[in-house]
């Protein structure tokens, strides 16, 4: 008679957890806890001192930025981008970015930065529906785990994004700017404005 075959068992519901809380916890979320729905609420960190932002950062030449999650958009290679008459340099015109006209800016200069020349240029979008404009950067984008023990209050911040630019975090060798999307957004605009005056 054949042996019966071992019967394994999935591991009991109550053992998992769901896709959004395992990615949430350990992590200092910046919404207030009690504006999360209660499956989404990360536990509380054991140490304080250790607490975690998840961030995004890419680079703008030497300028290293960091913004949340939510705040991007889109990522590409950098898309056909059709010149306007007397834009200033550091805008680059409109790109079609599935049928939607979405406004691409330069800031290197503008920040006073140079682009890395071996660093492949791609677009990131930031902002959601008709708030959204596209950033050249350099290279890919990577995932940031910054600490906010690591918080630097006052960081060194080109002129140009005063006010976009609360804090930084020390992290692996080197300072990354926390970048507020909606206030660079804005200011890009009114420099536009400003320009075509």
């Amino acid at each position: 008679m054949p042996a019966t075959p071992a019967i394994v068992h999935p591991p009991t519901p109550a053992a998992l957890l769901a896709p959004t809380v395992a990615l949430l916890t350990g992590f200092v979320l910046d919404e207030p806890a009690q504006a999360l729905a209660p499956s989404l609420r990360a536990a509380p960190a054991a140490n304080d001192a250790a607490s975690t932002l998840l961030r995004e950062g890419f680079r703008i030449g030497s300028l290293r930025l960091a913004i949340r999650y939510e705040e991007g958009n889109e990522l590409t290679d950098m898309p056909p981008v059709y010149p306007l008459p007397r834009a200033p340099s550091w805008f680059r015109g409109m790109a079609n970015l599935h049928g939607t006209l979405v406004p691409v800016f330069d800031t290197a200069a503008l920040f006073g930065a140079v682009h890395a020349p071996d660093a492949k240029p791609m677009l990131l979008v930031l902002g959601h529906g008709e708030e959204k404009a596209g950033l050249v950067i350099d290279g890919l984008p990577v995932r940031l785990r910054l600490a906010t023990a690591d918080r630097i209050d006052d960081p060194a911040a080109p002129a140009a994004l005063a006010g976009c630019v609360d804090h930084a975090y020390w992290s692996e060798g080197e300072d990354w700017m926390e970048l507020r999307a909606a206030a660079l957004l804005d200011r890009l605009a009114g420099e536009l404005a400003g320009s075509a005056a």
